[in-house]
């Protein structure tokens, strides 16, 4: 049953839906479910990045849903969570509506009216709306002691020289959308034509949080929108288990590719955070860099000082940083 709702909602809004996997299985189950509990299943589409060793069936399914687009790729050609949600994007064709989620997921009923109304909700604050939260445990998707509070993105936990990590706290369902200071890249729902406008940098390989979540982030709040929490669950997430699901071969080949990328990412993402100078950016990222930055970079609509001083974290980055562009603020 939905709460509070807002009428006037068009049912043939597209939702497409994008789902990076890495050599889980779950997404099987988890594409089923994302249509089995829509309101309205024929306004959803879904576009799935499967990195996947050529001969495991376990995805064959994913085949047979009318409303499914599969981009398949050899898990040694995979380059970590970013490049695979951009290749997501690229699957999206004339969608109203653009929602990302883990690929290991499940729904609550009517759960693509629900993120329509919150978004609608969210829409009467600002002209420029995000939804993001961290999602419910799928284990307690049922239990009433976890169901009326949500993951709100409120605070950065971590701030050292090798990352910047936001996160939050589960507060209870809020009366209206909560103003929030990041994203979780399980839960990210927005208008598809703002997503096209700010896709997901695919050179950014083997990224961790602060490339996944915190630039794009930072990225949407300096070009003008505002992040939303919503104020009733619309999906959940499966926090623990996904990992052990990926072939242990599979597992070392990728620690395998990934060796080094990760650093040299973090090195160019300082630099789009404006915490180190252009001169300390890995040199593998050296021919893309500028268009990085023309096109992937952060806007000025807000300034990134102002978004450092809403997090609350502008002295935390000088006492880290000695190169932060803000330093001598």
């Amino acid at each position: 049953m939905l709460i509070n709702p807002v009428k006037n909602i068009p049912s043939t809004d597209k939702i497409f839906v994008s789902i990076a996997c890495f050599c889980d299985p779950d997404v099987v189950d988890t594409v089923k479910d994302c249509l089995d509990k829509a309101g309205s299943p024929a306004r959803i589409e879904i576009g799935v990045c499967l990195q996947a060793t050529p001969n495991d069936t376990s995805y064959d399914a994913l085949n047979e849903v009318a409303r499914v687009t599969v981009d398949r790729i050899d898990v040694t050609e995979a380059r970590g969570p970013i490049y695979a949600r951009a290749r997501c994007e690229a699957l999206m064709t004339d969608a109203d509506y653009f929602l990302q989620i883990d690929c290991h997921s499940r729904f609550f009923p009517d759960w693509d009216e629900i993120l329509l109304q919150e978004f609608a909700k969210a829409s009467e604050l600002t002209d420029n709306a995000v939804l993001s939260h961290y999602p419910i445990n799928i284990k307690n998707m049922a239990s009433s002691d976890h169901l009326d509070r949500i993951g709100h993105v409120n605070r950065y936990r971590y701030i050292e020289a090798d990352a910047i990590k936001s996160h939050g706290s589960l507060i209870k369902l809020p009366e209206a959308p909560a103003t929030s200071l990041g994203i979780s890249a399980a839960m990210l729902f927005m208008r598809a034509k703002d997503r096209r406008r700010f896709p997901y940098d695919p050179e950014l390989d083997f990224g961790l949080h602060a490339a996944e979540q915190v630039l794009y982030a930072v990225r949407l709040w300096t070009h003008g929108f505002d992040i939303f929490c919503p104020t009733q669950h619309a999906l959940a997430t499966d926090y623990e288990g996904s990992r052990d699901r990926i072939p242990d071969d599979v597992k070392r080949s990728s620690n395998a590719n990934r060796a080094g990328w990760p650093e040299a990412t973090w090195s160019k993402v300082k630099y789009l955070l404006g915490l180190d100078d252009i001169e300390q950016v890995d040199p593998v990222y050296g021919d893309s860099l500028d268009d990085s930055v023309a096109r992937f970079g952060v806007g000025d609509e807000r300034s990134l000082r102002a978004y450092y001083d809403f997090a609350g974290i502008h002295d935390d980055l000088k006492r880290v940083f000695p190169n932060y562009r803000y330093a001598e603020d």
